[in-house]
């Protein structure tokens, strides 16, 4: 088995067609959590990231 790790805006109906999707190919989800908005300190300064969802996802061998 392998792993992976997707990304989606915050947005549910663009969470559902990933999820869809992903059923669709075989592949089985582990997990989804949702990240909210935050500000990130680089060296060349702040970073604003956007709220979204990181889905882990289990696809067959």
């Amino acid at each position: 088995m392998s792993y992976t790790v997707e990304t989606c805006p915050d947005d549910i109906e663009r969470l559902k067609t990933l999820l869809h999707s992903l059923g669709e190919e075989g592949s089985r989800v582990i997990n989804v959590i949702w990240q909210p908005k935050r500000e990130i300190a680089t060296e060349i300064g702040p970073y604003d990231l956007p709220s979204g969802y990181v889905v882990i996802v289990e696809y067959p061998s």
